[in-house]
């Protein structure tokens, strides 16, 4: 028996659309690496390589996908809902797989934590389940838990300001043991969070909670996506100090390519990336094969592969899809692209999302 990993990675991602009318929302790409990567990375570097993936919406896409992007070492087994079953009973359709000690993580969130450590922690403490927690200044939109004594006494989910009762949230990842899945239905959806967890409370189930020290963001918002990469590009880029770049950056093109421009914050270029002279980009990232014309400014914003930037442009805060062509002297802010999209010349986009007609949504 070894321990094994499962990402969930079914949902639609319905407040990221129109992104994820074309992309699933596990592999929108975090500073070079899709969302469900950073799971996947977190389980390889606790020991587990071998990995369930649930899975149901654009689940083609999904596995070459993963399949492109999993360690070397990993196997992967993807379990395909035929309907929707909810977040805890997708893995009970998978339950014939696992036969001990297991780990759940959420392909949809941005998760880079010591799963391991959760792991010793729910060793150490003989749990039936670990929920792992992180605290948040926000936690309307999220599983609220009030902890004692390192034991989750109580959830309630997306509490209003009078109803909460504490800022540490259900970070979507879990430990638990195999004889858990016995209390989970099979001919109904079911959730973790607004079905089981409630039901262990009352079976009087102990569930200890794991408060995580790592990376975590629900990239559920286009802004979020943004800031996801951010997060991850400060996290795992390079501090440079140059003439032209000035920040925490990953650079997948040669320095030399850059010496006309400014390149400042957490700011991620992939490969094949071409920029005209004087163009400014700050804390953005630029995926491959995109082209920018001369005097372009780029601010706070995620520009996918394939996309054509025409001179004199300025974009800020926005998501840009890819094959997307952008026309000269335009401005785009806080708006969302979709692909295939072309943007004539001096057109001004302001807090929309704008749609080429291509997106498919099954």
């Amino acid at each position: 028996m070894s321990l094994k990993g499962v990402i969930m990675a079914g949902g639609k991602g319905t407040r990221l659309r129109p992104i994820t009318y074309s992309i699933p929302k596990p592999l929108v790409p975090i500073a070079g690496k899709p969302c469900i990567g950073y799971m996947l990375s977190s389980f390889h570097n606790a020991g587990i390589n071998d990995v369930i993936i649930t899975t149901g919406y654009k689940f083609d896409a999904l596995i070459t996908g993963v399949l492109d992007f999993k360690e070397k070492d990993q196997h992967v087994l993807f379990s395909v809902e035929k309907e929707p079953a909810g977040t805890a009973g997708s893995i009970k359709l998978a339950s014939m797989f696992i036969d001990d000690t297991f780990v759940v993580g959420s392909g949809d969130i941005l998760s880079d934590f010591d799963v391991g450590e959760m792991i010793r922690s729910h060793k150490e403490h003989n749990a039936k389940v670990t929920v792992a927690l992180t605290k948040v200044d926000d936690p309307s939109q999220f599983g609220i838990a009030e902890l004692e004594k390192g034991k989750i006494k109580r959830f309630l989910e997306k509490p209003s300001p009078d109803q909460t009762f504490s800022k540490l949230v259900n970070a979507g990842a879990y430990v638990l043991e195999p004889e858990i899945l016995d209390l989970i239905p099979a001919d109904r959806p079911y959730d973790f969070a607004r079905d089981l967890f409630p039901d262990l409370i009352a079976r009087n189930i102990e569930m200890h909670g794991f408060v995580i020290n790592g990376t975590w963001l629900d990239t559920g918002r286009p802004s979020d996506m943004i800031r996801a990469n951010q997060l991850m590009t400060e996290k795992y880029g390079t501090e440079t100090r140059s003439d032209h770049v000035n920040g925490k950056v990953i650079l997948n093109v040669g320095m030399h390519t850059l010496s006309s421009v400014s390149i400042t914050g957490s700011t991620f270029l992939g490969k094949e990336v071409q920029v005209g002279e004087s163009t400014n980009i700050s804390s953005s990232a630029i995926y491959d094969n995109v082209v920018i014309g001369k005097n372009v400014q780029i601010r706070d914003s995620m520009v996918m592969d394939h996309v054509t930037i025409a001179e004199g442009t300025r974009i800020e805060k926005s998501v840009i899809m890819r094959d997307t062509s952008i026309g000269k002297g335009c401005e785009i802010s806080e708006s969302v692209l979709s692909p295939g999209l072309k943007l004539h010349n001096n057109s001004r986009v302001y807090n929309v999302s704008l749609s080429s007609g291509n997106e498919d949504d099954d």
